[in-house]
Protein backbone atom coordinates (compact mmCIF):
# COMPACT_ATOMS: atom_id res chain seq x y z
CA UNK A 1 0.00 0.00 0.00
CA UNK A 2 1.55 3.70 -1.24
CA UNK A 3 2.41 6.01 1.59
CA UNK A 4 0.32 9.30 1.42
CA UNK A 5 1.99 11.86 3.04
CA UNK A 6 0.84 15.66 2.39
CA UNK A 7 2.89 18.15 3.97
CA UNK A 8 1.30 20.64 6.28
CA UNK A 9 3.15 23.74 7.34
CA UNK A 10 2.97 24.23 11.09
CA UNK A 11 2.49 27.35 12.60
CA UNK A 12 4.70 29.08 15.11
CA UNK A 13 4.25 30.87 17.64
CA UNK A 14 5.03 34.88 17.40
CA UNK A 15 7.90 35.90 20.10
CA UNK A 16 7.72 39.99 20.59
CA UNK A 17 11.23 41.11 21.26
CA UNK A 18 10.49 44.05 23.19
CA UNK A 19 12.78 47.31 22.91
CA UNK A 20 15.34 48.14 25.99
CA UNK A 21 16.53 51.46 26.52
CA UNK A 22 20.31 51.47 27.40
CA UNK A 23 22.25 54.68 28.28
CA UNK A 24 20.23 56.92 26.15
CA UNK A 25 20.04 54.84 23.20
CA UNK A 26 17.46 51.88 21.80
CA UNK A 27 18.68 48.05 21.83
CA UNK A 28 17.21 45.12 21.14
CA UNK A 29 16.75 42.34 24.33
CA UNK A 30 18.49 38.69 22.69
CA UNK A 31 15.61 36.69 20.86
CA UNK A 32 14.25 33.87 22.89
CA UNK A 33 13.57 30.61 20.84
CA UNK A 34 10.08 30.84 19.15
CA UNK A 35 8.33 28.13 21.05
CA UNK A 36 6.60 25.36 18.89
CA UNK A 37 3.08 24.28 19.46
CA UNK A 38 2.32 20.81 20.32
CA UNK A 39 0.86 18.80 17.16
CA UNK A 40 -3.17 18.17 17.41
CA UNK A 41 -3.13 13.93 16.28
CA UNK A 42 -6.10 11.71 15.14
CA UNK A 43 -5.13 8.65 15.71
CA UNK A 44 -6.79 6.15 13.31
CA UNK A 45 -5.43 2.81 14.60
CA UNK A 46 -5.06 1.00 18.06
CA UNK A 47 -1.36 0.30 17.74
CA UNK A 48 -1.18 3.73 16.76
CA UNK A 49 -2.66 5.30 19.89
CA UNK A 50 -0.48 2.88 22.15
CA UNK A 51 2.54 4.43 20.36
CA UNK A 52 1.64 7.84 21.00
CA UNK A 53 1.32 7.20 24.72
CA UNK A 54 4.32 4.98 25.19
CA UNK A 55 6.88 8.14 23.85
CA UNK A 56 4.85 9.99 26.26
CA UNK A 57 2.81 12.10 23.38
CA UNK A 58 -0.57 11.20 24.94
CA UNK A 59 -1.62 14.76 25.66
CA UNK A 60 -1.28 15.58 21.50
CA UNK A 61 -4.14 13.45 20.73
CA UNK A 62 -6.97 14.85 20.30
CA UNK A 63 -9.33 11.72 18.22
CA UNK A 64 -9.09 8.29 17.84
CA UNK A 65 -11.36 5.27 16.81
CA UNK A 66 -13.81 3.25 19.01
CA UNK A 67 -10.69 0.28 19.03
CA UNK A 68 -8.54 2.57 20.40
CA UNK A 69 -8.66 0.92 24.18
CA UNK A 70 -5.00 1.21 25.35
CA UNK A 71 -4.06 2.77 27.64
CA UNK A 72 -6.78 3.31 30.07
CA UNK A 73 -6.24 7.21 30.16
CA UNK A 74 -7.50 7.04 26.14
CA UNK A 75 -11.10 6.78 27.33
CA UNK A 76 -10.59 10.88 27.82
CA UNK A 77 -10.06 11.40 24.31
CA UNK A 78 -12.47 12.03 21.88
CA UNK A 79 -13.53 8.93 19.79
CA UNK A 80 -14.30 9.83 15.74
CA UNK A 81 -16.15 6.19 15.31
CA UNK A 82 -15.00 3.05 14.08
CA UNK A 83 -11.78 1.99 12.78
CA UNK A 84 -13.63 0.89 9.75
CA UNK A 85 -15.86 3.57 9.43
CA UNK A 86 -14.58 6.65 11.72
CA UNK A 87 -16.77 10.20 10.98
CA UNK A 88 -15.09 12.24 8.33
CA UNK A 89 -17.09 15.11 9.89
CA UNK A 90 -15.70 14.52 13.45
CA UNK A 91 -12.25 14.09 12.34
CA UNK A 92 -12.10 17.73 10.39
CA UNK A 93 -14.00 19.27 13.56
CA UNK A 94 -10.80 18.26 15.63
CA UNK A 95 -8.55 20.64 13.17
CA UNK A 96 -6.14 17.75 13.48
CA UNK A 97 -2.57 18.99 12.43
CA UNK A 98 -1.65 15.02 11.30
CA UNK A 99 -3.63 12.01 10.97
CA UNK A 100 -2.03 8.98 11.62
CA UNK A 101 -3.07 5.11 9.91
CA UNK A 102 -2.14 1.58 10.43
CA UNK A 103 -3.51 -1.49 9.70
CA UNK A 104 -7.26 -1.86 9.21
CA UNK A 105 -8.00 1.88 8.08
CA UNK A 106 -9.53 2.31 4.69
CA UNK A 107 -7.83 3.45 1.86
CA UNK A 108 -10.47 6.07 1.04
CA UNK A 109 -11.52 7.33 3.97
CA UNK A 110 -7.55 8.93 3.92
CA UNK A 111 -8.44 9.84 0.32
CA UNK A 112 -11.38 12.02 1.77
CA UNK A 113 -9.12 13.54 4.17
CA UNK A 114 -6.29 14.52 1.99
CA UNK A 115 -8.75 16.22 -0.43
CA UNK A 116 -10.33 17.93 2.46
CA UNK A 117 -6.82 19.49 2.97
CA UNK A 118 -5.22 16.75 6.42
CA UNK A 119 -1.76 15.36 6.25
CA UNK A 120 -2.71 11.81 6.29
CA UNK A 121 0.35 9.25 7.39
CA UNK A 122 0.06 5.96 7.01
CA UNK A 123 2.56 3.39 8.57
CA UNK A 124 2.76 -0.08 8.07
CA UNK A 125 5.55 -2.00 9.13
CA UNK A 126 7.36 -4.84 7.92
CA UNK A 127 5.24 -8.10 8.87
CA UNK A 128 7.70 -8.86 11.31
CA UNK A 129 8.16 -8.07 15.09
CA UNK A 130 11.23 -5.67 13.80
CA UNK A 131 8.67 -4.02 12.03
CA UNK A 132 7.54 -2.62 14.67
CA UNK A 133 10.61 -0.29 15.13
CA UNK A 134 9.90 1.08 11.54
CA UNK A 135 6.51 2.45 13.01
CA UNK A 136 7.88 3.80 16.35
CA UNK A 137 10.62 5.66 14.55
CA UNK A 138 8.01 7.04 12.34
CA UNK A 139 5.73 8.50 15.25
CA UNK A 140 8.70 9.19 16.76
CA UNK A 141 9.41 11.66 14.36
CA UNK A 142 5.99 13.27 13.37
CA UNK A 143 5.64 14.17 17.62
CA UNK A 144 9.07 15.53 18.10
CA UNK A 145 10.01 12.59 20.13
CA UNK A 146 12.92 11.09 18.25
CA UNK A 147 14.72 10.19 21.50
CA UNK A 148 12.02 8.64 23.05
CA UNK A 149 11.40 6.49 20.24
CA UNK A 150 14.84 5.33 19.84
CA UNK A 151 14.74 4.69 24.00
CA UNK A 152 11.82 2.53 23.20
CA UNK A 153 13.57 0.75 20.22
CA UNK A 154 16.07 -0.22 22.01
CA UNK A 155 14.34 -1.42 25.41
CA UNK A 156 12.11 -3.72 22.89
CA UNK A 157 15.07 -4.75 21.31
CA UNK A 158 17.20 -6.14 23.90
CA UNK A 159 13.79 -8.04 25.62
CA UNK A 160 13.44 -9.48 22.12
CA UNK A 161 17.32 -10.40 22.00
CA UNK A 162 16.50 -12.30 25.44
CA UNK A 163 12.84 -13.97 24.55
CA UNK A 164 14.67 -15.49 21.33
CA UNK A 165 17.44 -16.88 23.28
CA UNK A 166 14.37 -18.73 25.75
CA UNK A 167 12.78 -20.30 23.06
CA UNK A 168 16.01 -21.76 21.51
CA UNK A 169 16.70 -23.12 24.58
CA UNK A 170 13.28 -25.50 24.83
CA UNK A 171 13.70 -28.97 24.26
CA UNK A 172 11.25 -29.19 21.50
CA UNK A 173 8.54 -26.68 20.30
CA UNK A 174 4.60 -27.58 21.10
CA UNK A 175 2.60 -27.33 18.32
CA UNK A 176 0.39 -24.28 18.56
CA UNK A 177 -3.42 -23.80 16.62
CA UNK A 178 -4.39 -19.98 17.14
CA UNK A 179 -8.18 -19.95 17.07
CA UNK A 180 -9.12 -15.94 15.78
CA UNK A 181 -12.18 -17.46 14.49
CA UNK A 182 -14.05 -20.87 14.71
CA UNK A 183 -17.43 -22.59 14.73
CA UNK A 184 -20.50 -22.13 12.61
CA UNK A 185 -18.64 -19.19 10.97
CA UNK A 186 -15.68 -21.12 9.98
CA UNK A 187 -12.16 -21.82 11.52
CA UNK A 188 -9.82 -18.99 10.96
CA UNK A 189 -6.00 -18.52 11.77
CA UNK A 190 -3.15 -16.57 11.67
CA UNK A 191 -1.34 -18.85 8.84
CA UNK A 192 2.50 -18.63 8.03
CA UNK A 193 2.67 -15.79 5.94
CA UNK A 194 0.77 -13.28 8.52
CA UNK A 195 2.63 -11.62 11.57
CA UNK A 196 0.88 -13.27 14.37
CA UNK A 197 1.69 -16.45 12.82
CA UNK A 198 5.32 -15.07 12.87
CA UNK A 199 5.70 -14.52 15.86
CA UNK A 200 4.44 -18.08 17.53
CA UNK A 201 7.09 -19.07 16.08
CA UNK A 202 9.56 -16.49 17.21
CA UNK A 203 8.47 -17.28 20.73
CA UNK A 204 8.76 -21.01 20.51
CA UNK A 205 5.60 -22.95 19.56
CA UNK A 206 5.32 -24.89 16.06
CA UNK A 207 2.30 -23.29 14.09
CA UNK A 208 0.34 -25.81 12.42
CA UNK A 209 -0.95 -23.17 10.20
CA UNK A 210 2.78 -22.30 8.98
CA UNK A 211 2.03 -24.27 5.18
CA UNK A 212 -1.07 -22.11 4.58
CA UNK A 213 -1.61 -18.21 3.60
CA UNK A 214 -4.27 -16.10 5.54
CA UNK A 215 -6.48 -16.60 7.71
CA UNK A 216 -8.94 -19.07 6.42
CA UNK A 217 -8.22 -22.75 7.94
CA UNK A 218 -10.81 -26.09 8.41
CA UNK A 219 -11.74 -28.15 11.40
CA UNK A 220 -10.59 -30.98 9.16
CA UNK A 221 -6.91 -29.74 9.22
CA UNK A 222 -7.15 -29.41 13.17
CA UNK A 223 -8.07 -32.58 13.84
CA UNK A 224 -5.93 -33.90 11.44
CA UNK A 225 -3.06 -31.90 13.37
CA UNK A 226 -4.16 -32.87 17.09
CA UNK A 227 -2.48 -29.55 18.26
CA UNK A 228 -0.67 -29.70 21.52
CA UNK A 229 -1.83 -26.16 22.61
CA UNK A 230 -4.86 -23.95 21.38
CA UNK A 231 -4.89 -19.94 21.72
CA UNK A 232 -7.81 -18.05 22.00
CA UNK A 233 -8.99 -15.10 23.28
CA UNK A 234 -9.42 -14.84 26.77
CA UNK A 235 -13.20 -13.68 26.72
CA UNK A 236 -14.08 -16.53 24.19
CA UNK A 237 -11.78 -19.41 25.84
CA UNK A 238 -15.39 -21.50 27.63
CA UNK A 239 -16.94 -20.71 24.57
CA UNK A 240 -13.90 -22.63 22.79
CA UNK A 241 -13.85 -25.48 25.36
CA UNK A 242 -17.51 -26.09 25.51
CA UNK A 243 -18.29 -25.96 21.83
CA UNK A 244 -18.73 -29.71 20.25
CA UNK A 245 -17.00 -28.78 17.41
CA UNK A 246 -13.76 -28.90 19.53
CA UNK A 247 -14.59 -31.48 22.23
CA UNK A 248 -12.30 -34.72 20.85
CA UNK A 249 -9.06 -32.47 19.84
CA UNK A 250 -6.33 -33.44 22.65
CA UNK A 251 -5.68 -29.96 23.75
CA UNK A 252 -8.92 -29.82 24.50
CA UNK A 253 -9.05 -32.90 26.62
CA UNK A 254 -5.87 -31.86 28.34
CA UNK A 255 -6.57 -28.71 29.10
CA UNK A 256 -4.34 -27.12 27.25
CA UNK A 257 -6.41 -24.26 25.68
CA UNK A 258 -5.16 -21.04 26.68
CA UNK A 259 -6.97 -17.54 26.46
CA UNK A 260 -4.59 -15.11 25.73
CA UNK A 261 -4.82 -10.96 25.35
CA UNK A 262 -5.37 -10.98 21.61
CA UNK A 263 -4.39 -7.19 21.61
CA UNK A 264 -0.55 -8.09 22.59
CA UNK A 265 0.14 -10.32 19.59
CA UNK A 266 -2.30 -8.06 16.57
CA UNK A 267 -1.62 -4.74 17.45
CA UNK A 268 2.02 -3.69 15.86
CA UNK A 269 2.95 -1.82 19.18
CA UNK A 270 4.96 -1.38 22.28
CA UNK A 271 2.84 -4.38 23.92
CA UNK A 272 3.97 -6.57 21.35
CA UNK A 273 7.09 -7.64 23.58
CA UNK A 274 4.52 -8.34 26.41
CA UNK A 275 2.31 -11.08 23.72
CA UNK A 276 5.72 -12.36 22.92
CA UNK A 277 6.18 -13.15 26.74
CA UNK A 278 2.58 -14.40 27.20
CA UNK A 279 2.97 -16.75 24.18
CA UNK A 280 6.70 -17.85 25.34
CA UNK A 281 5.33 -18.28 29.32
CA UNK A 282 2.83 -21.04 27.89
CA UNK A 283 5.17 -22.50 25.23
CA UNK A 284 7.61 -23.57 28.15
CA UNK A 285 5.35 -25.22 30.47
Amino acid sequence: MNLRKIAVTLVLLLVLFPVMVIAGGAQEAPASEPVEQEKRVVSLAPNITEVIFALGKGDTLVGRTDWCNYPPEVAEVETVGSIQQPSIEAIIALEPDIIIASTHAPKDIADQLVKAGLDVRYYYGPQSFEGVYDVINSVGADLGAEAEAETLVNEMSARYSVLKEEAATFESKPTVYYAIGFGEGGDWTAGGDTFVGQLIEVAGGENIAADVSGWSYSLEKIVEQQPEIILVGEALKDVFVSSPFYSDLSAVKNGRVYGINEDKISRQGPRLIEGIEQLNAIFSE
